[in-house]
């Protein structure tokens, strides 16, 4: 550890000694400069519950809740004429159906950029017809819609042109994900199936057709969240005065510990320092504000000389708040702090 000093020069002090000045040591006022490593809050400590930080930082990752969903319509909810044609054999009647449900997220997220999203799909085709190819003319489409609030975010439709939903099949579909999902919405899936009029076929109004819909996880480049009372915490910094011995030290009256902080959220609290190993307890409160700041602690003569001479710990944790905190991978809260220590000699040794 580099030890540096505003005045005169500590080597000066070090070297005072009974023999060097027989009677007294002259009197002087210095400071020394302790600097600690370096220490940050990483962005982990700002994710509320359900949104996690993958390793590599490339992503966030946003619990869905359900992961899947499921949208079964009941032919005869949708057809009418089917429900009155239950049981007989006749033209297939044309009808529309339209279903949705919906995927929640966690919900202290406001909104989130999603990211390699790929929402996965099971078409079960429960008629005992095909409702978009019911006949070798007529031709029908499924759409299925994916939107976060007002905005879609996917996409995807089958044409009974090119492709076919064959009675009892089961139909597999990868439809990506993108744009801004919003928190208090979710993603809500809804589908519109059109089938038209179709060859004869027994009607079952009790078949159903299925679309169900599995998310897992999401993935998103950045999230805009809300913190209440959060606890952060900061890896803990080295500061190492074991090296000074009572000599300097007795001389000690005076300390403060500089901080330099850099928050790159709009997180605001309070966090304590404590400082581990020193000679009795000391703990001390210092602001976190949103952009850069200077804080500093005072320390009484008492906590001086309990820092001095040990090998110390000091660690960062508190509580922050914020509406609207904006958070993306790999940011942190970085904080720099150096010990600043009064040395008074006097005219006695």
């Amino acid at each position: 550890m580099r030890f540096t000093r505003a005045g005169l020069g500590v080597a000066a002090l070090v070297s005072l000694s009974a023999c060097d000045v027989p009677t007294s040591l002259p009197s002087y006022a210095t400071l020394w400069n302790v600097p600690a490593k370096t220490t940050s809050i990483t962005v982990n400590s700002f994710l509320p519950s359900g949104v996690t930080a993958m390793l590599d930082n490339s992503a966030f990752v946003v619990t869905a809740s359900p992961s899947s969903t499921a949208i079964a319509r009941q032919l005869g909810q949708d057809c009418a004429a089917c429900a009155g044609a239950n049981g007989s054999t006749v033209p297939k009647p044309a009808f529309t159906s339209q279903g949705t449900s919906g995927i929640a997220v966690p919900g202290n997220v406001m909104s989130a950029t999603l990211l390699r999203d790929t929402l996965t799909v099971a078409i079960t085709n429960g008629y005992n017809f095909d409702p978009i190819r019911p006949s070798a003319a007529a031709r029908g489409y499924l759409i299925i819609s994916v939107k976060s609030g007002a905005v879609t975010v996917g996409r995807d439709s089958l044409d009974g042109s090119s492709t076919s939903l064959a009675a009892g099949s089961v139909t597999q579909r990868k439809i990506p994900l993108s744009g801004t999902m919003n928190g208090a919405s979710g993603l809500q899936i809804s589908t519109t199936l059109n089938s038209p009029l179709g060859d004869p076929a027994t009607i079952d109004a009790s078949r159903l057709f299925t679309v169900a819909a599995s998310s897992g996880p999401l993935f998103v480049s950045n999230a805009m969240v809300n913190l209440a009372s959060q606890t952060v915490t900061a890896a803990p910094s080295d500061l190492d005065l074991s090296n000074i011995d009572s000599t300097i030290s007795k001389h000690a009256d005076s300390g403060a510990l500089l901080l330099t902080v850099d928050n790159p959220f709009g997180a605001t609290g309070n966090l304590t320092v404590n400082f581990v190993g020193a000679a009795s307890p000391i703990s001390k409160v210092v602001p976190l504000v949103a952009g850069k700041s200077s804080p500093s602690v005072t320390f009484t003569k008492a906590e001086v000389n309990a820092l001095l001479g040990h090998h110390l710990s000091v660690t960062f944790s508190g509580a922050v708040s914020g509406n609207g905190v904006v958070v993306a991978p790999g940011q942190i809260v970085s904080v720099a702090s150096r010990l600043q220590v009064g040395i008074n000699v006097g005219g006695t040794n």
